[in-house]
Order: structure tokens, then C-alpha cells, then sequence
């Protein structure tokens, strides 16, 4: 039952980000000011700041199953060791909106990750 019900939650991970991403490309979302300001730390470019944010997401998704011990060890660690947070405008991006993912634990575990 525990497997299943962690089915249906990355089937609704997935609708969620497949939707966030449709409605985030829209002008509503790319001429707001307060995404404007966000396009800035990536040289006002909405779908690489898109694609930081959305990689966040899903490392803090990947985090939560570890923690779920629903994935296995050697995909964490390649995970972790090929931590992509040293990359100058992730970073950036992530210092900017890491007040967005609420889990303290895993913020923690991102500062980790940077050099």
C-alpha cells in the first residue's frame, strides 16, 4: 500500500511541474515584475531560471524519497556527487529563492552541497 500511495504522489509530481511549467511561459508570468527581478540572476532568461527552479524542485523531490528510503543509496550518491548547486547561476538562483522550499532539513542539506 506504502508503494502505491508514493505512485500516485510522483504521478501528481509530475502533473504539477508539467503544468507549472505551461503556465510559467505564459506573459502573465514572464512580464510580472516579481519574475523580472528573478530573470535577472540569470541574464533575464525566463527558461533557464525555469529550468534551475524546476531542477530544485525535483532535487528537493529526490531528497524527500531518500528520505523515504525509496531510492536506493548509489542513485543518491550519484545525486550528491554530481551536485550541480556549484554552477554559478544555480547557486545564484538558489540563494535567492531558497526561502520557496520550506523543509529547513533539506536547505540544510543544499548548503552543504555548495562550495
Amino acid at each position: 500500500m506504502h508503494n502505491l500511495r508514493i505512485q500516485n504522489e510522483q504521478q501528481v509530481y509530475a502533473r504539477i511541474m508539467d503544468i507549472r511549467l505551461k503556465l510559467e511561459t505564459t506573459p502573465e508570468f514572464t512580464e510580472s515584475p516579481i519574475f523580472v527581478e528573478q530573470f535577472e540572476l540569470v541574464d533575464n532568461n525566463p527558461s533557464e531560471y525555469y529550468t534551475i527552479s524546476a531542477f530544485l524542485d525535483l532535487f528537493e523531490y529526490v531528497f524527500y524519497l531518500k528520505k523515504m528510503y525509496m531510492i536506493e543509496d548509489v542513485i543518491w550518491n550519484r545525486w550528491v556527487t554530481e551536485s550541480i548547486m556549484n554552477i554559478p547561476k544555480f547557486k545564484t538562483v538558489r540563494n535567492n529563492t531558497k526561502q520557496s522550499h520550506p523543509d529547513e532539513e533539506f536547505r540544510r542539506f543544499i548548503d552543504s552541497t555548495i562550495k
